[in-house]
């Protein structure tokens, strides 16, 4: 009994510590830029919740870069997506119907210990854009 009682109370301690933040998929951003995730780039501990919300039509949020060994996601078209993050290090996703426009965000875990294979993975997906071709490398730039 007294096991049980010191795991509930480790799991509602470590429940407790941990932050949500939101994420919003956008037509249009407050700066007026196109499809983009609002804040396209959200620094946030391991633990800590990620809640993606549809504020424009027609948007998801999926994982295409993560950590070795943690969890990816893949939300819903339309529907809000919450995830906790689980590793240190870069994440980085997609709107699966922008993802040609650009709309890609970056979740930064502790530190950045695979920023080097993120730079690689948007050097290697940047091509496929049509429009705003350096966004994600821009925002992979500003991490230290």
């Amino acid at each position: 009994m007294r096991v049980l009682v010191l795991l509930l109370l480790t799991l509602v301690c470590d429940s407790a510590l941990s932050t949500e933040y939101e994420v919003k998929m956008l037509n249009q951003g407050a700066d007026g830029s196109k499809m983009v995730f609002e804040p396209a780039i959200l620094h946030v501990e391991v633990g800590d919740v990620v809640t993606f919300i549809p504020v424009g039509n027609a948007h998801d949020s999926i994982s295409m870069f993560t950590p070795e060994g943690a969890s990816s996601w893949h939300g819903r078209r339309d529907q809000k997506v919450s995830v906790t993050i689980d590793k240190e290090g870069i994440y980085i996703y997609k709107c699966a119907p922008h993802f040609y426009y650009g709309m890609m965000g970056v979740i930064q875990a502790g530190k950045a210990t695979n920023i080097h294979a993120a730079k690689e993975f948007a050097d290697s997906i940047s091509h496929q854009f049509i429009a705003h071709k350096n966004r994600l490398i821009n925002y992979l730039e500003t991490i230290k």
